[in-house]
């Protein structure tokens, strides 16, 4: 004897429109694609229904998986009550018989029996299911043929690469349910609509509990984009072009769709972008693209009152235009009060051909700065070109022009002319853009200056950073970074606040005071240095779902010879606590030769 469980679409119709058919002796009328899940295991809506009902089930001679999956195969329990006559009781495991040996034979088990017995105790009813689920029926040949113009299509063939069985595995029905269901799946991605399963069968035979399984599906021809048309009232038609990714002809590509959904998202002049391939209305194969998107409010201000521990108490203030004119232009500025720094800058942003990761700026800003023993107070313009490679990668190439009056305590004031040339890379790679837990960040920079060209010194800078972060098997979590900067000049002295290096607090060398470390002059002001080197080492452990413990060792000085440098080390314990905004941290640190000198550090945002 033998059982052929056929799943066939009658009348040759498309995938997109076929139905399900589950033979077994008979052909029994099953769920569509959609219904898939519900034929394995039980919908989140019965699941809750069954535990309404006071009445508990148990299985024995199941392993876990099988006892769950014929839990979730089982009626409904939420009529069933502890008064429940024991004729309903009766009707309710006659009902039960027959489900539960299609959960067993969709976990292999074509030659199960159970035997249902219902008593009281509590006062209420409890149901035990004895299992004898026999020797399960394995697959002994597996035959996937893929046909159609996409059948060498990276997205088709990756699939089956990993067919749903190997030879011997036990015939548990869900992977060759998920195995279809990834081919459907991958066909609508890709616009292959008339998709549809020449053969979709496995031959059962109980006697031997072996199965054979074949399935035959033709992608049939791909589709391409139609018309597409484009609802938006911020851009003018020309630079509009610069912001589509989907163009008629085009081959039909639902990824495609979502990054052109995600272009217009990120340009930050719309609050709400709709992308719809509308297959339903194709003809000839071409697929019409309709596009929505909803501008946002063109103004936006902003104001937040802080407090860091390296700048002390703040006021902020800004506005953004998200769009000056129907080009595109962006314009951004800002305010900032401190007790350590004032500020006043404003940035003006044009896209360019590929505007959501190439763009220009011009800048324009003011600036005080005062940490105790040197002052500064100056003016910056700066104009920059921005992109962003394929492998995500931030690029720029900027230059500056500084007008910049330092002052140390007690001593005269330097004034300093630089047009600065320079360029800086960037990327960052994490898995969790707010809570990462692998990841990592790199960063260099280097500028430079020639006196005589509109500039009253002759200077070239550079700086690298990066950091490390990895949790482990036990989800303690350690996170590595480190600075460098490097500068050929003549003179410090010469050099404005702004280009000079210091060290020490809280994201640099915890310990000590925010830029308390650097070379010294004679009265022993701190005023920076040429040069620069940290590091940092922290380890954290989780205290509870949302807190963590952490201690960190950090090391480093700005200095002006690299010859006998002197690393200074601070060492300390803190908190994180995930926020809906981030992390945030609470550190309290000493350093190395002081262990009276008590710092506080406070900070919220992510590792990365």
């Amino acid at each position: 004897m033998s059982y052929n469980l056929c799943w066939s679409k009658p009348g040759g119709l498309p995938l997109k429109a076929y139905i399900k058919q589950f033979v077994c002796g008979l052909c029994l009328l099953g769920a569509g694609t959609q219904g898939l899940a519900a034929f394995f295991q039980q919908t989140e809506e019965e699941a809750a229904a069954k535990e309404e009902s006071p009445v508990k089930v148990s299985f024995e001679g199941a392993d876990t998986a099988l006892a769950d999956n014929l839990r979730a195969f089982m009626p409904s329990l939420r009529n069933l009550k502890c008064d429940s006559s024991s004729e309903r009781v009766a009707r309710f495991i006659d009902s039960a018989e027959e489900k539960l040996q299609e959960g067993a034979q969709a976990m292999g088990y074509y030659d199960a029996h159970f035997n249902v017995t219902s008593a009281q105790r509590d006062n209420c009813w409890v149901l035990a299911v004895a299992v004898q689920p026999g020797q399960p029926v394995t697959v002994t040949q597996v035959d996937i043929t893929l046909t159609g113009s996409g059948k060498d299509l990276k997205g088709f063939q990756d699939i089956i690469a990993t067919p749903p069985y190997q030879p011997g595995d036990v015939l548990v029905h869900k992977p060759y349910e998920d195995f279809k269901a990834s081919l459907s799946r991958t066909a609508n991605n890709l616009g292959f609509f008339d998709a549809e399963y020449q053969t979709r069968e496995i031959r059962v035979d109980p006697d031997t509990r072996q199965a054979q399984v074949a399935l035959h599906f033709d992608t049939g021809d791909r589709y391409q984009i139609g018309s597409v048309t484009v609802e938006q009232d911020v851009l003018g038609d020309k630079y509009l072009k610069r912001y589509l990714r989907v163009h008629e002809g085009d081959a039909y590509n639902a990824e495609n769709l979502l990054k052109q959904q995600q272009v217009l998202e990120g340009s930050g002049y719309y609050s709400d972008v709709q992308v719809s391939g509308h297959y339903q209305d194709a003809q000839g194969g071409l697929v019409p693209v309709e596009i929505n998107a909803e501008r946002r409010k063109r103004y936006t201000y902003t104001s937040r009152l802080g407090y860091g521990t390296d700048t002390g108490f703040r006021v902020e203030g800004g506005m953004d235009i998200h769009w000056v004119n129907s080009k595109g232009h962006q314009l951004q500025s800002a305010a900032k009060v401190g007790q350590q720094e004032q500020s006043v800058e404003a940035t003006y942003k044009v896209p360019l051909w590929h505007p959501e990761h190439e763009y220009t700026s011009l800048s324009a800003g003011w600036r005080h700065s005062d940490n105790g023993d040197i002052e500064s107070k100056g003016v910056k313009l700066g104009s920059d070109y921005n992109r962003r490679s394929k492998d995500d990668w931030q690029q720029t190439v900027f230059t500056n022009y500084v007008d910049e009056t330092t002052q140390v305590t007690g001593e005269p004031e330097i004034h300093s002319q630089l047009t600065l040339l320079g360029g800086r890379v960037k990327k960052t790679k994490s898995d969790d853009p707010l809570f990462p837990t692998n990841g990592w960040q790199v960063a260099a920079e280097v500028q430079g200056a020639v006196k005589g060209m509109l500039s009253d010194q002759s200077l070239l800078q550079s700086k690298v950073g990066g950091k490390y972060l990895h949790t482990l098997d036990n989800q303690d979590k350690l996170i590595l970074q480190g600075a460098a900067g490097a500068t050929l000049t003549n003179d410090l002295n010469e050099m404005p606040k702004s280009l000079r290096f210091f060290a020490g607090g809280q994201n640099s060398v915890r310990g000590y005071d925010f830029e308390s470390l650097g070379a010294a002059n004679e009265n022993g002001e701190v005023i920076g240095g040429k040069h620069l080197l940290t590091s940092s080492a922290e380890y954290e452990h989780p205290l509870a779902e949302d807190w963590s413990a952490a201690a960190f060792v950090d090391a480093g000085n700005a200095f002006d010879h690299w010859g006998g440098v002197d690393m200074k080390v601070g060492a300390g314990a803190g908190v994180r606590y995930k926020s809906p905004l981030g992390p945030v941290r609470a550190d309290i640190a000493v350093p190395k030769d002081n262990a009276s000198d008590v710092h506080y550090y406070f900070s919220l945002g992510p590792d990365l």
